[in-house]
């Protein structure tokens, strides 16, 4: 009989730590008297191991297990069928019987020389998507699973359930905050994020000012078109590409560009670069993104003051003078712009360079141009 101590506590830990599951497994074998114990992540079919979490199964038979006999266990095409939610003793609940087992290649070739002669084992979750199976093994001496045996793991099955769909939530937020993250520190750019229904999942205040002026952008049903037949089917197929670079980890991390000529104004740069976060996940969506950065020569590069007063110790009028350095290089056009005599400007230019760490216009230009301040 399972022994439940503080098993139902470790259940729940796994939610915000997928880590986790290790020790929880640990207890739920010494709770039951078993041998080991498998946490096996696999497709819909459940046929293929997509990932896993093993207990005292030996690698090398664990990968033997994972390439071949997954599918050579004698129980498992009745396990496809059963609906999930509950764990069954394969001495009790399954066609083929002891004597049976002990003549299949699956015993004779890979359980015999690990001791496992018994099993409790079940779906606890199952979507389009995956199955999440849990396996619990016992040697021979130790003895089959009785129905009260299964019955009390049974009793915990609803409460893992819940912690994976629990998992899936924080795990699926954490992927999305990280992939804005990494987005954000690629580029100094305006950009906006999708997930990997290509929907708009995120923008920068720049960003959405941007596909607000020109015409030829827009948002629909969450997701970014251009009006424009011809570039759209081009934009559509970069970002079907940069998912399933995503998805394959094989990708060049400077993504892809789009160039959109329009009439009368310089070409609009679509910049599109795939984003895998690697955040540990059972459940809940695939962690595939894509960013789309907006580059439009003509557009005003803009700062924000009171962000580049507070990092680097600026005066209000010292942040004027920055924010005008990078709008024009004319020193006198700073002048006019500020309202301040050309000996001011030259003043507040170098306070600038001492308080930014920087020694002439080019170091300021790109500590100004890829550092927090500058708005996107």
């Amino acid at each position: 009989m399972v022994k439940h101590t503080h098993l139902i506590d470790q259940i729940y830990a796994t939610a915000s730590n997928p880590d986790a599951w290790t020790p929880m497994l640990h207890e739920l074998i010494e709770a039951t008297d078993s041998r080991s114990a498998r946490m096996l992540v696999l497709n819909a079919e459940a046929d293929k191991v997509t990932s896993s979490i093993k207990i005292n199964i030996d690698d090398s038979y664990h990968r033997q297990y994972v390439d071949y006999y997954v599918n050579k266990c004698p129980w498992r095409p009745e396990l496809r069928r059963r609906p999930p939610g509950r764990l069954y003793s394969t001495y009790l609940h399954f066609s083929c019987r002891q004597p049976d087992f002990y003549n299949t290649e699956f015993f004779n070739d890979w359980a015999r020389t690990q001791d496992i002669h018994h099993g409790i084992c079940g779906t606890i979750y199952q979507d389009d998507d995956k199955t999440i199976q849990l396996l619990i093994q016992r040697t021979r001496d130790q003895g089959h699973y009785t129905e009260a045996d299964a019955e009390a793991v049974n009793r915990l099955v609803p409460h893992m359930q819940h912690s994976l769909l629990i998992a899936g939530k924080i795990a699926g937020s954490r992927a999305q905050a990280e992939a804005i993250a990494m987005a954000a520190g690629y580029e100094a750019l305006p950009f906006l994020v999708m997930d990997k229904s290509l929907k708009v999942i995120f923008f920068t205040s720049a960003a959405k000012s941007l596909i607000t002026e020109i015409a030829l952008l827009g948002i629909k049903k969450d997701k970014l078109f251009i009006k424009d037949e011809l570039y759209n089917k081009r934009l559509n197929r970069l970002l079907q590409q940069c998912l399933k670079a995503a998805d394959s980890r094989l990708f060049h991390t400077a993504g892809e560009s789009l160039a959109i000529q329009r009439p009368g104004s310089q070409n609009l740069h679509l910049v599109i670069r795939p984003l895998h976060p690697e955040i540990p996940l059972l459940l809940g969506q695939s962690g595939l993104y894509v960013a789309v950065y907006f580059y439009e020569p003509e557009a005003p590069v803009t700062l924000d003051s009171e962000r580049l007063r507070s990092l680097y110790a600026l005066s209000e009028a010292e942040a004027r003078v920055a924010a005008a350095m990078v709008a024009t290089p004319d020193s006198a056009e700073i002048s006019k712009q500020c309202a301040i005599s050309m000996h001011t400007v030259r003043s507040h230019v170098k306070s600038i360079f001492a308080k930014t760490q920087t020694h002439n216009r080019a170091e300021l230009m790109k500590c100004l141009l890829t550092g927090p301040a500058r708005l996107r």
